[in-house]
């Protein structure tokens, strides 16, 4: 697995995925906190601003999806398959590997929160957040941004290909899961959406315990890798 890492920190995608968690989380973070009158900030909102890095999930699951579908695509799998050819066990490797990327651009989302919040609430003279909400959300957010990259490559790997498990996975967490959220309370609670938020707390909802949505979500991820390993054991792959 840590070679599958080396390799993927390496290549511009894995640049561009972290540049693009970086910018999406200070844009939210900024919108919570806002750039004038700090000192009137609320918790509520300074929590929420902690809460920023979890938009970084959407990039890891984009990301893992569109890496390890376009990897099936242009043949690298095959290639890795040559130097071990057991399936399951390469299969495994890579998506652990694009698991750890994950957390690595959810950590680095989280760090852009933290510096934010505190240096701008700092600076206005608000009421800064307790230790304990940056931990809480820090590592929420570290294990979401784990399991989604872990997820978009399960994807990826599945459909073969990058463009179309992208276009799927952003119509359901962007459209679908948020139509369907507002129309049934389980799955508002137990989708996607609210797994994530439950276990980043980057929602003020009443929601499950951050515990319960990570199962969900760790249930989601094992999902979709039986499905990458089932598929990838029964096909021809290029």
């Amino acid at each position: 697995m840590s070679t599958e890492l080396a390799a993927l920190r390496t290549v511009p995608g894995f640049r561009r995925a972290l540049a693009l968690a970086l910018a999406f989380t200070g844009f939210l973070a900024i919108s919570y906190l806002g750039l004038k009158d700090l000192g009137t900030t609320t918790l509520t909102d300074a929590r929420s601003a902690l809460s920023s890095g979890a938009i970084s999930g959407l990039v890891a699951i984009v990301y893992g999806a569109a890496s390890a579908g376009g990897e099936v695509a242009r043949g690298g799998l095959g290639l890795a398959l040559i130097a071990r050819p057991e399936r399951r066990a390469a299969l495994r490797d890579r998506l652990a590997a694009y698991a750890a990327a994950g957390a690595l651009i959810g950590a680095g989302g989280t760090a852009m929160a933290a510096v934010l919040t505190y240096v701008l609430l700092g600076f206005g003279g608000a009421d800064l957040p307790a230790a304990g909400d940056l931990a809480t959300r820090a590592l929420g957010t570290v294990a979401y941004t784990a399991l989604m990259g872990g997820i978009g490559a399960a994807i990826g790997l599945a459909a073969r290909s990058a463009a179309p498990p992208v276009i799927a996975i952003l119509a359901v967490l962007l459209f679908l899961d948020p139509l369907f959220s507002g129309l049934s309370d389980p799955v508002a609670r137990w989708g996607p959406g609210g797994a994530g938020a439950s276990l980043t707390r980057s929602a003020t909802e009443d929601l499950p315990p951050a515990w319960a949505g990570g199962l969900t979500l760790c249930l989601y991820a094992a999902i979709a890798a039986a499905a990458a390993t089932a598929l990838t054991a029964r096909r021809d792959v290029p």
